[in-house]
């Protein structure tokens, strides 16, 4: 069997696991702080704690979306130019320290500023995170193991719905956030031993010695892109460039406009759903009782298509595989006005929950779109830009359903943004002569030395 088969049929390196288990751990955090609030906000009303209510409730919580939507951007920029290893550390002790911080907040100001501090934190995590996964996993695995790490999220959801109904009522609130603090102190002693510098950062800035050495300790595949990196021995036109100049150089600059446009109608469908759908279902004349399952019912459908359609992504082609998971699901949501029966109703939602997951397909696209040397900035951007259509969803849908349209109009509105999703997704321009390359340096890297 020659050299070159034999690398193709090898499984991910020890190395690579690890690299792909500390970042699962990150967005786990992520995904603890993000469902953090919403965990406590019932007691927060209920004790009416600094006087807060339901408008100074909803105003808490934007804060912390747009802290994640700026640090995504600024970190996703930033990661570029000092590398990504730094960018995450500092990120998880942003976390770290301000959800601390909120479990002693003297007062409703001190804990929105906390808050908002903390969004910076874990807004920044995820792009980096992202395009250091795709670095050290096999090229021709990227989006599957993109998918793998932003599990954690629901994973994190859970985490702390379970931790919550037992520390709340034995040791209130504020527990949460020290738990949450310290349980972010434990990730930075693992994330400082064991989470690598990117290695084509490294090649980039001429620190060879330094990627050889990371190359030989996570014991690099040739077929990843860091050990394709370790082959380059002078800069390429996309090294000469910073990562944001290159995001509008003329064979990106359309794709650059039209991924964060892309995520933020997937982020309305998904955060306008999981806001909302009790409500809607029970609009439409399901029991609460049902349409909380049906909530379990989505989030299930999300977490498993994480994988699933990024999975099929590196197989079968991102534009394929996300435009049809976009519309399939439009097409799920168009079906809830034709209110069906209860179980079909059940095995809908949990498509729409499967396809709402596209959104994680869409940031493995990004991150096999543009080089090593503009991937942190333009996740950035998408992620960032992106978060806008988390924050409208839930707005959105609120305002159709106190209006006169009702529910079926809602259903509407998100089956419109899947269907724009996909047409965005579909265009995004085909760059044949960036595959071939990447191509050639795959064949390249597995031939025989």
């Amino acid at each position: 069997m020659s050299n070159r088969s034999s690398l193709g049929s090898e499984r991910t390196t020890s190395g690579a696991r690890s690299v792909v288990l500390t970042c699962l751990a990150i967005t786990v955090l992520d995904g603890v702080d993000l469902i953090m609030f919403g965990a406590v906000l019932p007691t927060l009303l209920e004790t009416e704690q600094w006087g807060i209510t339901t408008a100074t409730a909803g105003l808490i919580g934007s804060l912390s979306l747009f802290g994640m939507m700026a640090g995504a951007m600024l970190a996703g920029y930033i990661t570029d130019r000092i590398g990504r290893r730094p960018v995450v550390l500092a990120c998880i002790v942003s976390f770290s320290l301000f959800t601390g911080l909120c479990a002693i907040a003297p007062n409703l100001e001190a804990f929105g500023l906390f808050r908002l501090l903390a969004g910076l934190g874990f807004g920044g995590a995820l792009p980096t995170l992202i395009a250091l996964t795709q670095e050290y996993v096999k090229v021709d695995r990227r989006q599957f193991y993109n998918g793998v790490i932003q599990t954690g999220f629901p994973i994190g959801g859970v985490l702390v719905s379970i931790a919550a109904i037992f520390m709340i009522p034995a040791f209130g609130w504020k527990s949460m956030f020290a738990a949450g603090g310290l349980l972010g102190i434990v990730l930075f002693v693992i994330a400082y031993r064991h989470l690598p510098e990117s290695i084509a950062f490294l090649t980039s800035k001429g620190r060879h010695a330094e990627a050889r050495a990371l190359a030989q300790r996570y014991s690099i595949d040739a077929s990843a892109e860091s050990g394709m990196a370790l082959d380059q021995t002078r800069s390429t036109d996309t090294e000469t460039k910073s990562g944001l100049k290159l995001l509008f150089a003329p064979r990106y600059r359309i794709a650059t406009i039209m991924f964060p446009l892309i995520t933020f109608f997937g982020l309305l469908v998904s955060y306008g759903m999981n806001t909302w759908i009790p409500q809607m279902l029970r609009a439409s004349g399901y029991d609460l009782g049902s349409a909380l399952t049906f909530l379990l019912a989505f989030n299930l459908g999300s977490g498993f298509g994480m994988v699933v359609i990024t999975g099929l992504a590196d197989r079968l082609g991102s534009r394929r595989v996300i435009s049809v998971s976009f519309v399939g699901g439009a097409l799920a949501v168009s079906a809830l006005t034709l209110q069906p029966a209860q179980a079909l109703v059940f095995a809908l939602v949990l498509l729409i929950g499967f396809c709402a997951s596209s959104t994680t397909g869409v940031y493995g696209f990004v991150g096999v779109f543009y080089p090593a040397a503009a991937r942190g900035t333009a996740l950035g951007l998408a992620v960032g830009l992106g978060r806008l259509g988390g924050v409208c969803g839930p707005i959105l849908t609120g305002l159709i359903m106190s209006s006169a349209l009702g529910a079926n109009w809602a259903y509407y509105a998100f089956a419109f943004a899947g269907v724009a999703a996909a047409v965005l997704v579909a265009l995004v321009p085909r760059k044949k002569r960036a595959e071939r390359e990447t191509s050639v340096a795959v064949e390249k890297a597995a031939e025989p030395a």
